[in-house]
């Protein structure tokens, strides 16, 4: 699926990279604040648009990985372990954004935000949980 944000197309480029392991990402181009907002929050949809395909018997989290280094945003659904994810990953890359501090906290608060009104996510019983890159520290929402 193609979505239009801000002006620029997020392409999503679907990969199978296991029987049980459908990888979806996609390159968010937006350089301003309001851009950047609205594609994680279309990452988001997409995502929860796939989560009841992700949903196994022990799933227990929504989890919003947030890579500073590589300024990525893998959402996947796993158990309580965080060991054994949902079939489905999806994965959006923000090259052309400066890293920063700053902008982690943002993504966790607009994702927090949209949380509350996602009638979608809110279908299951998942925990959602931001993390900086280390499953061991997850920051619940």
């Amino acid at each position: 699926p193609l979505l239009i944000i801000g002006g620029s197309s997020l392409n999503w480029i679907t990969t199978n990279s296991s029987a049980n392991e459908v990888i979806h990402s996609s390159n968010c181009t937006a350089s301003n604040e309001a851009d950047v907002h609205q594609a994680v929050l279309e990452c988001a949809d997409y995502a929860f648009s796939l989560l009841n395909e992700s949903i196994h018997d022990d799933a227990m989290y929504c989890l919003f990985d947030w890579d500073a280094q590589q300024l990525t945003l893998t959402i996947t659904v796993t158990d309580e372990t965080k060991t054994r994810d949902g079939k489905h990953k999806v994965k959006m890359s923000f090259n052309d954004l400066e890293p920063s501090g700053e902008l982690a906290d943002e993504v966790k608060y607009w994702i927090k935000d949209h949380l509350t009104t996602s009638l979608e996510f809110l279908r299951f019983s998942l925990v959602a949980g931001f993390t900086r890159s280390d499953r061991a520290q997850v920051e619940l929402l």
